[in-house]
């Protein structure tokens, strides 16, 4: 068998869903014959990046800015030019990314995969604007791409349009967990909960995630205000960081509970957060899939999500579903309703597909496909020219 070389292709690099997602799919998947590079237009620190590196992953950094666009684009194209990938994979939040999809078509790339990881949006002041330039951005690029991936339908749905979703050309990619690294572990849990400064009947309520609009731990915080009147000896346990951080912590002050919240920050050993949890809450506006739902179950805790988080995610038994617009009092009540529920999920889990061994063969057979049905553009690339 022949070397391949894949570009995977994200917006930015940091601590979030899809660099857990790919670190994980990279780690796990038999990456004889293939060398992979990791290109985004922003590289952040990241707990995922040192074990990447490790096993042998480049990481490349284009303008170094989400905003610089142009530039990015123009370094991309300059790197293809550099360097033949065989595929490349884009990892997309929305539409006017697809343009790598288009550049990487030019230049001649013979696999070009267009990987759905969002819904919606995030809020800003020029959302509807930001919309219309990605109805048009996914309309005029998605073309480009020769495979169309997406984490769950409401995904597929939001980046491609809806001939090719209805079409059928659209796979669903399981965002895949490594299941036994989850196993709630009793030694685990005495120990994680001990250096957290937590007693061993205390109820704890946690939350994984970026601090962002997305996430909406900003209602999290309301709800927990809401359980701590009725269960006053709680903590929130928050696992993350991000821009809402500074304005989280003040809402904490604000309520009087910042002594019964922890921010913890980022790692790279996130089940043994999950194991100091006795629930697990995620309130998100919206999600691309919203991994950590599994994640959770696979430690053996109940959750409680919006009804935003897409069914891929949420249909196992344990995982209780409430709208955004019941409210912090309902929220708490469930999350009450539901404490001291435990379930070993891992079997239904594996059985759905979501073991993270088989994801990843899935993805390295996409990527050591055979090269055939190159475009008239790519053609004009094969002949000496440059493309539009």
């Amino acid at each position: 068998m022949r070397n391949y070389h894949v570009c995977i292709v994200c917006e930015s690099w940091e601590s979030g869903g899809i660099e857990a997602f790919l670190s994980n799919v990279l780690l796990h998947m038999d990456r004889e014959y293939i060398k992979v590079d990791v290109v985004a237009a922003q590289v952040r620190e990241s707990v995922f990046t040192q074990r990447l590196q490790a096993a042998g992953i480049r990481f490349i950094e284009l303008s170094g800015s989400l905003r610089r666009v142009c530039s990015s684009y123009r370094m991309f194209r300059k790197l293809l030019r550099e360097t033949r990938y065989d595929v490349v994979h884009l990892n997309a939040f929305q539409g006017m990314s697809l343009n790598y999809v288009r550049l990487a078509a030019i230049e001649g790339v013979p696999v070009r995969i267009a990987h759905s990881h969002n819904t919606a949006l995030r809020q800003s002041r020029t959302k509807e604007i930001k919309y219309i330039v990605h109805a048009v951005c996914k309309r005029l690029f998605s073309k480009y791409a020769t495979e169309y991936w997406a984490c769950s339908a409401k995904a597929a749905q939001f980046m491609f349009p809806s001939d090719i979703v209805n079409s059928r050309s659209v796979q669903l990619i399981p965002n895949g967990i490594d299941i036994e690294r989850f196993q709630r572990s009793s030694a685990g849990r005495e120990k994680i909960r001990l250096a957290l400064g937590i007693r061993p009947e205390q109820f704890v309520i946690g939350n994984v995630g970026r601090f962002c609009y997305q996430k909406n731990q900003s209602f999290l915080i309301d709800i927990f205000a809401e359980v701590q009147k009725r269960l006053p000896d709680s903590v929130m346990l928050l696992v993350g960081d991000g821009r809402e951080k500074d304005n989280m912590e003040r809402q904490s002050e604000r309520l009087g509970l910042q002594d019964q919240i922890i921010f913890y920050g980022t790692t790279d050993q996130v089940e043994r957060l999950f194991w100091a949890m006795d629930v697990f809450t995620f309130p998100s506006r919206f999600e691309g899939f919203g991994i950590v739902v599994l994640e959770a179950q696979a430690a053996g805790l109940p959750v409680v999500c919006s009804d935003q988080v897409p069914e891929e995610a949420r249909f196992l038994p344990a995982t209780h579903v409430l709208s955004l617009e019941a409210g912090a009092e309902k929220w708490a009540e469930q999350i009450l309703l539901v404490r001291g529920e435990t379930s070993n999920q891992s079997a239904a889990i594996q059985r759905a597909g979501f073991a993270i061994q088989d994801v990843a063969q899935r993805i390295r057979d996409s990527y050591i496909q055979s090269e055939s049905g190159f475009t008239t553009v790519e053609r004009c690339r094969a002949r000496g020219s440059a493309g539009p």
